[in-house]
């Protein structure tokens, strides 16, 4: 259920029906080599939210095409938002959601840098006494060890061919071969052979505001040239069967509600 087809009267009605689950599709538009477009995360994020969507019904918001990506502000075509102002921006946009009778907020990423920005937006909200409740689970992260991270490893090395994988890599153009093929320039993706360097490997156990661009100052990973538009579908069909039943837990959940209420009844009650 799209947000912005559904009429007045259908959305009181799918606001029920859905028991006031909304998922919000978060991207952002950046550049992704010669080979894809600069909104394949939009593209995939909204592609993946429809589909589990159809499967356990919710309602999905248009994409937030708008989040944390200073690594890519280089580069052309590119949108770079101030994180202050995404902060205050979210929480208005989950105000508005949760104003309209959705109180369960699960938000679905189609970028990679999301797994710093949504997990810090969420625990930023703890103190704030919402009577809506956000969720995050990033099935489309690359490290399924980071907050709210989730992958299925063993089905990815046996579909994927290229070792190195991150951003515009064999994974992304596969799933838009699948999705929009048109979108996709495979002439200029098998130019591409981008392995991560170590320019900051000295470092170790550190982080600074250069590690990602410097592992990959072009921002392409790995080799795109191998994606075909069926490994696309296989690994997207995954992820879409694991969010649907995310979402089919959320709808269930009652305790992290209570949990909230708790503490903000805690914290406020002097």
């Amino acid at each position: 259920m799209q947000w912005e087809k559904l009429r007045a009267d259908q959305f009181e009605e799918a606001v029920v029906e859905t028991g006031g689950v909304c998922i919000v599709p978060v991207a952002v538009l950046e550049y992704h080599g010669s080979h894809l477009p600069l909104g394949t995360d939009v593209i995939i994020a909204r592609h993946v939210a429809d589909e589990v969507a159809k499967i356990e019904p919710a309602i999905v918001f248009p994409v937030v095409n708008l989040s944390s990506n200073f690594e890519t502000k280089a580069f052309p075509g590119g949108i770079v938002v101030d994180n202050q102002l995404l902060f205050a921006l979210f929480e208005n946009i989950c105000d508005e959601i949760g104003r309209n009778g959705c109180k369960k907020i699960m938000f679905i990423s189609g970028h990679g840098g999301n797994k710093w920005f949504l997990p810090q937006f969420i625990m930023s909200m703890l103190d704030k006494g919402k009577d809506w409740v956000p969720y995050y689970c990033d099935a489309r992260g690359v490290n399924p060890d980071s907050v709210g991270g989730y992958m299925n490893k063993e089905l990815f090395n046996e579909i994927f061919d290229s070792e190195e994988y991150g951003h515009a890599c064999e994974w992304e153009a596969s799933e838009m071969l699948h999705i929009d093929p048109d979108l996709v320039d495979m002439g200029q993706a098998k130019k591409v052979d981008e392995q991560p360097r170590e320019d900051l490997s000295h470092l170790k156990h550190m982080y600074t505001p250069m590690d990602w661009i410097a592992m990959q100052p072009e921002l392409t990973r790995g080799t795109p040239g191998l994606s075909t538009a069926e490994k696309g579908r296989v690994f997207l069909e995954d992820q879409i069967k694991t969010l649907a039943e995310l979402v089919a837990l959320v709808k269930k959940d009652t305790r992290a509600r209570e949990i909230y209420e708790d503490f903000n009844r805690r914290l406020y009650r002097g």
